[in-house]
């Protein structure tokens, strides 16, 4: 079985694996059985910090730990912080700009365009140099993220509410940072 990959999640594994961050993307490598040593949780190595995520502190950060994963997709699990036991507050989806031009216009509604919302947010990789970082941004440009949060951790320590898609665009202009 083949799976379809993009040309976005080959450029971002290219810049990953000059980073030294992940190997290269092979259909026989997304085609595998995973084993003990490599399951689904592994490979979560390109780190990517970002503002406007939590309504209850739009400048509290986000830390992503992202990899691509089978279908061409890239995702990122969201924490709210960097320390061992950070809880996971959400999960996005990133796709290419052909996959998200496939979406009706409703569901298009709910992504955002990453090189306008790169900026927005102050996106860091904080384990970067800052070619590193610069050459990863660059493939990241022409892809769309969903953003799903389970909950926000800056108004809660406990999961409460109700799980949403979020809108990085009202939650930057929240901040007072006009949107382009």
């Amino acid at each position: 079985m083949h799976h379809r990959v993009s040309l976005t999640t080959v450029l971002v594994f290219a810049a990953l694996a000059l980073a030294g961050l992940a190997p290269a993307l092979t259909a026989d490598a997304q085609d595998a059985t995973p084993t003990a040593a490599g399951r689904p949780s592994a490979g979560w190595d390109l780190h990517i910090d970002a503002k406007a995520h939590f309504a209850g502190d739009p400048a509290a950060i986000a830390h992503h730990a992202c990899k691509a994963v089978a279908g061409g997709m890239f995702e990122c699990m969201l924490f709210a912080s960097d320390d061992p036991d950070a809880p996971l507050v959400g999960v996005e989806a990133i796709v290419d700009t052909a996959t998200w031009q496939g979406f009706d216009a409703a569901e298009q509604g709910l992504w955002h365009y990453h090189k306008e919302e790169i900026p927005l947010v102050d996106a860091q990789l904080p384990e970067l140099t800052a070619d590193e970082a610069a050459a990863v941004v660059a493939t990241l440009e022409e892809t769309y993220g969903k953003v799903y949060l389970l909950w926000d951790p800056t108004a809660s320590e406990l999961p409460t509410g109700q799980p949403f898609v979020h809108d990085i665009h009202a939650a930057v202009a929240a901040m007072g940072t006009p949107t382009p």
